[in-house]
């Protein structure tokens, strides 16, 4: 997968820049006489453009994932992480700023000496130019704010995490509240049905084992004297706590029989017996 970072696009990008900085350097001299220095704008753009590109090939072969690089903000390695901040905090903003720049000098340019640049196809190429700088903008803008979306998700779900993980769960299952990266949500919850924290904890059937019982069917330890379990009221099946919490904040249903769990179920158990005992009242 990897070696198809680097490929024809950018021969092309390379050769095309290259080309085109050939071309300035040629006609240097022609661009003097105008209101501002359009030629020199042009060289640090192609070069904006050059070293964000190979940023982006060197930072998606360190991570072994292209489309990671750009929305993963939790790169494990450091130079990786280093040529992302590189990319964000550098070079976008960079690259923002000079377009912007570019279009007060191309306007005054066009303004004041339009006789200026040399050969009669430069204005096109310059307002062409300045409609690809303003797209690379924008889709960059765009994966820095998939790229802040995934992030929060992700801080979200370790916030649910830590409510969940008491001593009970971390001495059984470890810390799992620290994610790598965002596609740990993705195998965390196989949908958004999966319940809360919050929801969880406000669930009914949570004893402490007194007798051993049967294994429990997610983790086939038995249920031993002294620990925690929970019974779910829709079924009737019984787990250890730490286990069934965690299935529950992944898909909200029994493991065994599939039963849907619903956040709502204890009230509707405890109006139930309300009017159960108004009955026999």
């Amino acid at each position: 997968m990897a070696e198809s970072k680097v490929g024809w696009n950018d021969g092309v990008l390379v050769v095309s820049l290259l080309y085109m900085c050939i071309d300035i350097q040629y006609e240097w001299d022609g661009f003097a006489t105008c209101q501002r220095p359009i030629h020199k704008w042009l060289l640090l753009s192609y070069g904006l453009v050059v070293m964000s590109r190979l940023v982006h090939v060197a930072g998606a072969l360190m991570s072994q994932n292209d489309s990671e690089f750009m929305l993963n903000l939790r790169q494990k390695s450091a130079a990786v992480r280093f040529l992302l901040s590189m990319m964000w905090l550098v070079i976008l903003p960079a690259f923002t700023i000079w377009s912007m720049v570019g279009t007060a000098w191309v306007w005054e340019v066009m303004s004041h000496t339009p006789q200026c640049l040399p050969g009669g196809a430069h204005f096109w190429f310059l307002i062409v130019w300045q409609a690809l700088s303003y797209l690379w903008i924008f889709v960059h803008c765009g994966l820095g704010i998939v790229a802040w979306y995934l992030e929060r998700r992700l801080r979200r779900t370790e916030g649910d995490l830590r409510q969940l993980e008491d001593q009970d769960l971390l001495s059984r299952w470890g810390q799992v509240s620290r994610l790598q990266n965002y596609t740990s949500v993705t195998g965390l919850r196989e949908s958004e049905d999966g319940l809360k924290a919050s929801e969880i904890a406000s669930l009914p059937g949570l004893f402490v084992v007194d007798c051993a019982m049967e294994d429990c069917p997610i983790c086939l330890t038995e249920l031993c004297e002294g620990e925690n379990a929970r019974k779910l009221s829709v079924c009737g099946h019984t787990f250890h706590r730490s286990c069934i919490d965690l299935w529950l904040y992944r898909r909200a249903d029994c493991p065994l029989c599939k039963t849907e769990v619903k956040a709502c179920e204890h009230t509707s158990l405890r109006r139930r017996a309300v009017e159960e005992s108004s009955w026999n009242v």
